[in-house]
């Protein structure tokens, strides 16, 4: 159902290396960008209950015809949200880099964040009030930064928070 490592997407921009996450609207990728030899998360839009791959492709069919209306009004806000994100310029929130449709499917491509999700840590040992805090602090800030551009972060939990190099939180999946 995903795509296989070494998949090449948008002309052989970004090479997918491993799935990331999936949820029921969308699977992410670790993907190299090529051209820059960097590291990237690709998100492809794919619910899970309609959709389906072609097995000798990567190209996306839905389930049944009836579904059609509905997943293409999904997708459609699932580029609406790249487009709004890659508006936002702010530390804690994860960069849109790119934006493209294929395979009958649309993805975007963010920067990668890999120092795991705060989920991760918080199962991996207790924080302490420092950290918490300073965690606490940099999400309240993105999310000011959001609610001033008249958005909202519909999905707010700690596998939504990752963490990358310098141990500092970044909002992602917006919903």
């Amino acid at each position: 159902m995903n795509l296989k490592t070494g998949h090449q997407l948008a002309r052989g921009r970004y090479k997918v290396e491993r799935v990331l996450g999936q949820g029921g609207f969308g699977i992410t990728y670790l993907a190299e960008q090529t051209g820059l030899a960097r590291r990237v998360a690709v998100k492809e839009f794919f619910m899970r209950e309609y959709c389906e791959r072609e097995h000798d492709t990567a190209t996306i069919t839905l389930g049944s015809s009836g579904s059609r209306g509905m997943v293409d009004r999904f997708r459609q806000k699932f580029i609406k949200e790249a487009r709004a994100l890659a508006a936002l310029n702010h530390k804690h929130i994860v960069r849109i880099i790119d934006i493209f449709e294929e395979n009958n499917t649309a993805y975007y491509v963010m920067e990668y964040v890999g120092g795991g999700s705060l989920s991760d840590k918080v199962k991996a040992c207790a924080l302490d009030e420092a950290t918490a805090l300073r965690y606490i602090r940099q999400i309240a800030s993105a999310l000011d930064f959001v609610h001033g551009k008249r958005m909202m972060h519909l999905d707010i939990k700690p596998s939504n928070i990752l963490l990358n190099e310098n141990d500092e939180a970044v909002l992602i999946d917006f919903g």
